[in-house]
């Protein structure tokens, strides 16, 4: 093969692979694809969350943090859902792990939803909308919120996905940063047991 055919093939493959490299990060059907492929590895078990923080990581949670629902637009805050185990994850549509978890939420969710289990799913999207028409096309029926302001500490991971588990007793006792398979036995257990535990107090 001449130096001048060898040139022009290494500038076709480069020409491809930056082709597709912008298709899988600017495109919506790139994001699609890329959340496809990643939920094909949780699928396989090895991305599992971490369940529980050492006692001695455990702190009390920020229920100063307010939420706009986007099923009635109602306006409440955390606080409102004390007493219960909270587990709350911070997504966006634009998020290939995000999207690639979802379905496994909204199982999780589907099989605990009547226990004393508050399921908050904060969009960070920038359009409500786009948000709704997600869940929408997908049929997914989880709660989603948006924030009225910034969150507040304990809840600074810049990571997307992340997803925190706060119990009755008002302990951020679990944090997520990234994406993992939560429709588990031992997430399920982990969740339970908390919900069983008495609430000593709620502040």
């Amino acid at each position: 093969m001449s130096k001048q055919k060898s040139k022009k093939r290494k500038f076709i493959e480069w020409g491809l692979i930056i082709g597709v490299f912008i298709f899988l990060n600017q495109t919506s059907y790139g994001t699609l694809l890329q959340s496809w492929l990643q939920r094909g590895i949780l699928m396989t078990g090895l991305i599992t969350p971490d369940i529980s923080l050492a006692k001695e990581d455990r702190v009390d949670a920020s229920f100063d943090l307010r939420l706009t629902a986007l099923s009635n637009g109602e306006r409440l805050s955390l606080g409102d859902f004390r007493g219960k185990t909270i587990f709350m994850n911070v997504w966006a549509t634009w998020c290939p792990p995000c999207l690639a978890e979802m379905p496994l939420i909204q199982a999780l969710y589907d099989d605990v939803k009547q226990e004393n289990i508050a399921f908050v799913m904060i969009s960070t999207d920038e359009s409500a909308e786009v948000a709704r028409a997600y869940f929408r096309k997908n049929e997914f029926t989880l709660p989603i919120y948006m924030l009225d302001g910034p969150l507040p500490e304990p809840y600074s991971s810049r990571i997307l996905p992340t997803t925190y588990v706060i119990s009755p007793n008002g302990k951020l006792v679990s944090k997520h940063a990234g994406m993992a398979n939560y429709n588990s036995d031992s997430f399920r257990k982990f969740l339970r047991d908390l919900s069983a535990e008495p609430v000593l107090s709620v502040r």
